[in-house]
């Protein structure tokens, strides 16, 4: 995976999986996996911000950055 996106999606599948999901032990194991992807991506997003690594930051739709559960301006 390249981008927080995909890291989103993923994070989604499996929590739609937990929500399915009529075991106990399977239900706690996809939620712990949605939850690992979110770590992936808010970190993937953090790495971006700082110009670590080249790539697409998640944007709201005001076109600002979010990060760490604030918002800063993006390049623009």
């Amino acid at each position: 995976m390249r981008s927080v996106a995909e890291y989103l999606t993923k994070a989604s599948e499996f929590e739609n999986l937990a929500a399915a999901a009529t075991v106990d032990v399977l239900r706690k194991r996809y939620d712990d996996i949605a939850a690992c992807y979110r770590l992936l991506a808010k970190e993937r997003e953090w790495l971006i911000g700082t110009g670590a690594i080249e790539g697409e930051p998640l944007t709201n739709n005001r076109g600002r950055l979010q990060h760490e559960g604030k918002a800063s301006q993006s390049g623009s």
